[in-house]
């Protein structure tokens, strides 16, 4: 039953290079329950995996060899050619029974298995962080972009008819200031203004009388 849960079949469909890293994307599918996924791995994750693998002291396909005068990393031939070395070794691999019923192999299964769901978890979150910040973005625009009524500027406009009248009515009964002062001026020549000298009141009339006699 085990055996059946892990019969898998494993291929290298491509590689992906990241500043001066190198990943190799391996493909997962289980023939019995058509369960497939894939996950990134570096050269060196694979080595160490082969490593394990020569512990059970059994007969394993050739693992591609490390070129210590050149480095692969930077030459797309060279990791072109990697990459077609590991997929003919986990076709090979998957061949041998002892090795799809070890632990190392289905803890390297699940591993990869695991990784692959967590990526995909994080890239829905992702997503769904992007799919709620686009309402939010369009209420910002419109918070800012809302329109606002400017002030009025106030119009000397002409007077209206009413007000015409108004103030026509009003200057006809109420006399200017200069009206004011020349009736005062007037009545101050008809009267004789009141004198005080020691205390006693005396008309300017009578003393101009006075004096003619």
């Amino acid at each position: 039953m085990q055996d059946n849960v892990f019969d898998f079949v494993i291929t290298v469909s491509q590689s992906q290079k990241n500043q001066q890293t190198v990943y190799y994307q391996l493909n997962f599918f289980n023939q019995k329950n058509q369960l497939v996924f894939h996950n990134q791995h570096r050269f060196s994750e694979l080595k160490k995996f082969h490593q394990a693998l020569e512990t059970l002291k059994i007969t394993l396909p050739s693992f591609p060899s490390t070129h210590w005068w050149k480095s692969v990393n930077s030459d797309p031939d060279l990791i072109e050619e990697r990459k077609q070395l590991l997929d003919q070794y986990f076709k090979s691999l998957t061949c041998s029974r002892v090795v799809r019923d070890s632990l190392i192999f289905k803890n390297f299964i699940l591993s990869a298995q695991k990784e692959s769901e967590k990526r995909i978890l994080k890239e829905q979150k992702e997503r769904a962080k992007k799919t709620e910040g686009l309402p939010n973005q369009n209420q910002k625009k419109l918070k800012s972009t809302k329109f606002q009524t400017p002030a009025p500027i106030p119009v000397n406009l002409p007077p209206t008819p009413g007000e015409l009248k108004e103030r026509s009515q009003s200057l006809e009964h109420k006399p200017s200031s200069c009206k004011i002062e020349k009736d005062n001026n007037k009545g101050s020549k008809l009267q004789s203004p009141i004198l005080n000298f020691g205390g006693s009141k005396i008309f300017r009339g009578i003393l101009s009388n006075a004096a003619k006699q």
